[in-house]
């Protein structure tokens, strides 16, 4: 599936691709604001992943699914090795990839507050939540955001997810951007992790979590550097696993260092 995404500093080529990847219910714009200023230096493209954005729609929503549709922007925007940064589930669609036989377009990987790991996470509530908003009675993103707090008691949760409204140009109604029937399928798939035959990624790999966060557990260090040799963490003080929204300027920092090791 070919992905829709947006790109910044197309003048800055020669200093390297990256392309920038969101989690589950994001969307490349997400990552817009990090994107500008990474554009100041290198070509920056972010992307949305399938069932979320502008991209299209498919019931399989699997990891290798997902590790596919980023293999193919990246031979049709620089035929790579492009600098990967993935979040939440984009990191596991992105790590996915630097472990399949396609890893030679991948220069470097940054993967930010998720592990090669299953977790116990349940979004249910969200779904259940997104389903039940009513369109045909509502025609503002406030509304939206009223209508979900009956399951969702965090009110940056709920605006999170409101960010996932589109309103048709002709008709004036509002809908779900996002495929809800495919992330309901496929939970087990995203909050699960699967790596049978015993690939490693042997290119250079960060992993950054919010200090806050209980996505990745630095005692299991040894097992995230059984895939990922040359791993190395760090963490953002005082935020969470939005680390990007909630310390854009320390996730910055943290990236140009590391590009410009």
């Amino acid at each position: 599936m070919k992905l829709a995404h947006y790109a910044f500093g197309d003048e800055n080529r020669e200093n390297g691709t990256l392309v920038i990847l969101h989690g589950l219910f994001g969307q490349a714009r997400n990552w817009t604001a990090i994107a500008r200023r990474l554009a100041e230096k290198y070509h920056v493209v972010t992307a949305d992943l399938r069932n979320h954005g502008r991209s299209g729609w498919d019931m399989d929503m699997t990891y290798l699914a997902m590790a596919s549709d980023i293999a193919e922007l990246i031979r049709d925007i620089d035929n790579g090795p492009v600098h990967l940064i993935g979040h939440s589930m984009g990191g596991k669609a992105s790590m996915t990839l630097a472990l399949s036989d396609d890893a030679g377009l991948i220069a470097d990987l940054v993967v930010v507050d998720i592990a090669p790991l299953p977790y116990q996470h349940d979004y249910n509530g969200y779904i259940k939540a997104m389903r039940a908003v009513d369109f045909d009675s509502i025609s503002r993103r406030a509304e939206v955001e009223d209508a979900l707090a009956s399951e969702i008691s965090e009110k940056g949760i709920r605006q999170f997810l409101a960010q996932n409204v589109v309103t048709d140009k002709d008709s004036g109604k509002m809908s779900w951007q996002v495929n809800i029937d495919a992330m309901a399928a496929h939970l087990e798939d995203i909050t699960g992790w699967h790596n049978d035959d015993g690939a490693q990624y042997q290119g250079d790999t960060l992993f950054i979590a919010g200090a806050n966060s209980s996505y990745v557990d630095m005692e299991r260090r040894d097992d995230i550097k059984a895939l990922f040799p040359k791993a190395s963490f760090t963490s953002i003080k005082n935020a969470g696993h939005w680390v990007h929204a909630e310390k854009p300027d320390a996730v910055l920092m943290t990236l140009s260092a590391f590009l410009n090791r």
